[in-house]
């Protein structure tokens, strides 16, 4: 039985989707493998003195649309196969929301966390040497990702223009607002979510205050998102990060769970210190502890995974007692699992589609960048809004007329955008 990874996963998507829209051969055949991929070692200096290597990834999916865009991840699994799977993702999310960019992904193979301030400076000023011949506002534009941050994109922006020579504001996204920023971009992802989930939700004449959600952690996105939804008037009855979370069917405080994860480093800090809680503690409060399995599992009306890839599977999705699925985490739900759930009737909202948020006001960001005009966060927010519903409305109507999941219409409308630029773009040849 063939290894499922990211790549595969997204590819068996993918190929049922070109069946049902008759692709041809030479049509299948550029989506089917990345059109750049640069792989490299870069070396630094550790504190100690001593010199240390890490691998370093690039990976450019398609140009068909614009250039190349996509984050980039500090991570120890990070590898070739996952960092391509995020590019081909990228590609159709960015088309999705018909925004100019293709897509495209980038990693380093180390764990942050045992990196100082200073080291993790130096991996971010050497990333941006060894890939400098790739990157750019015109050739493709990198972002934040898994444990990269403004402060990296602002290191690697200085690098870039120290290297070039020029100034190059819009060369990199999701850098901190005084170095060229946007507003509104450090909620963008859950923003963009919520406007799709309150849409849907009105669509099927749903009350927010008789819904029950559930996040799979609780980083930027997920804890944005429980605070929108929670002043929204949904019930957040269970969140989690890497170490487990609590549930409670009468709902949780998101304010009151930061609160804990700021000051304990976890969100049931407040009742346990590792994997030992205080039980009388918790049946006091109405709330118990559960690990990021259990919590999929729960009762609730909508699940929102916000965490890890691949954590919906054909073994746990007969267990889901969810109705709807928004996927904020890139890749939670395997195609197995999406058979099963959609046998279920479970409505998911696709990763690209759902996340997109991101992506679309770093698409801002970019055009601020190049313009030189800061945007206010009014036209932030209405922008994306638009963008994020029309996107949305698109995808509905595939599904609609060619009888497909979410997923599948979602990377219909995006296939079939990248086609469309690509055949412009060699009738101008």
């Amino acid at each position: 039985m063939p290894v499922s990874t990211p790549y595969t996963r997204f590819q068996k998507t993918l190929e049922e989707v070109m069946q049902k829209l008759k692709l041809t051969p030479k049509e299948r055949a550029f989506f089917a493998k990345p059109q750049n991929t640069y792989k490299t070692e870069i070396h630094i200096k550790r504190d100690s003195g001593k010199e240390q290597a890490f691998q370093a990834f690039r990976i450019q999916f398609n140009n068909a649309r614009g250039p190349f865009k996509g984050g980039i991840r500090y991570h120890p699994e990070a590898n070739e196969e996952e960092v391509k799977a995020l590019a081909a993702l990228m590609s159709i999310k960015t088309a999705v929301v018909n925004i100019p960019f293709g897509g495209g992904k980038g990693g380093v193979q180390c764990n942050p966390k045992e990196l100082s301030r200073k080291e993790l400076e130096a991996v971010s000023r050497a990333y941006v040497r060894a890939m400098i011949r790739h990157i750019g506002a015109d050739i493709d534009c990198p972002a934040p990702d898994v444990n990269t941050n403004p402060a990296i994109m602002a290191w690697m922006r200085d690098e870039f223009e120290k290297q070039t020579h020029t100034y190059s504001p819009a060369m990199i996204t999701g850098k901190p607002l005084s170095y060229g920023g946007s507003l509104g971009r450090d909620t963008a992802t859950a923003r963009g979510a919520f406007f799709i989930l309150q849409e849907m939700m009105d669509r099927e004449a749903r009350d927010p205050e008789e819904l029950k959600v559930a996040i799979q952690g609780f980083g930027n996105a997920g804890a944005t998102m429980a605070h929108f939804l929670h002043n929204a008037g949904y019930t957040v009855v269970a969140v989690s990060d890497s170490q487990g979370g609590v549930y409670s069917p009468e709902g949780v405080d998101p304010v009151r769970i930061e609160k804990y994860k700021h000051k304990t480093g976890q969100v049931a800090g407040e009742y346990c210190k590792g994997s030992v809680c205080d039980i009388k503690r918790m049946k006091l409060d109405g709330v118990r502890h559960v690990t990021n399995e259990q919590l999929l599992e729960l009762p609730c009306d909508i699940l929102i995974p916000a965490a890890l890839d691949n954590v919906i599977t054909a073994k746990n999705a007969r267990k889901i007692r969810a109705k709807y699925i928004l996927e904020i985490a890139n890749g939670p739900t395997s195609p197995e699992a999406d058979t099963i759930l959609e046998k279920k009737g479970v409505k998911i909202v696709p990763d690209v589609l759902a996340n997109a948020g991101g992506v679309t006001v770093s698409y801002f960001e970019w055009v601020q960048g190049r313009s030189g005009e800061l945007w206010t966060a009014e036209r932030v927010d209405n922008e994306l809004r638009r963008i994020m519903l029309d996107a949305y409305k698109s995808v509905q109507r595939e599904a609609h007329r060619g009888n497909m999941t979410y997923r599948q219409a979602a990377f219909a409308v995006g296939a079939m955008m990248v086609k469309k630029q690509r055949k412009q773009k060699s009738k101008k040849k």
